[in-house]
């Protein structure tokens, strides 16, 4: 990363038109801050949660951005609404509600796999009324997943 980012000038970019474009310190380190998330994904030397939050971090260090527009997308309302369902489903599992779920399910369809899995379907469309279907899915997935 500190190659790219300390690497002297480039050439500027031209576009069809004939104007040309410096490139900033700052573009220098955007490119330099992508090869770097770059070798973490393909190589998985992080998780890729703390790979995102490390670039967020980057992006405010190296004042490549500032530290509100870097965060801000962590913060937008579809991600926290997944994040919301995906603690409501874990809440589920880690209480054994999702346990009572598939012995009472089993109870009612038997072991057939076909009415099994039409017991599922139809545990997951419910559940799916009452919260949101992230939610519901994430409940469910410990019902399925064999042991």
């Amino acid at each position: 990363m500190g190659v790219i980012y300390y690497w002297s000038p480039w050439a500027p970019a031209i576009d069809p038109g004939g104007k040309e474009f410096e490139l900033s310190m700052e573009g220098k380190g955007a490119i330099a801050l992508f090869c770097l998330a770059s070798i973490w994904w393909i190589f998985e030397a992080l998780p890729i949660g703390v790979t995102s939050l490390a670039i967020g971090v980057f992006q405010a260090l190296f004042s490549i951005r500032s530290a509100k527009d870097a965060f801000k997308d962590f913060m937008d309302p579809s991600v926290m609404f997944i994040f919301g369902s995906v603690v409501v489903g874990l809440a589920f599992s880690s209480t054994g509600l999702t346990k009572r779920l598939a012995y009472k399910m089993l109870g009612i369809v038997g072991e057939k796999t076909s009415m099994i899995l039409l017991g599922a379907l139809v545990i997951t469309a419910g559940l799916a009324h009452f919260m949101a279907h992230t939610a519901a899915a994430a409940t469910v997935l410990p019902i399925l997943l064999p042991k």
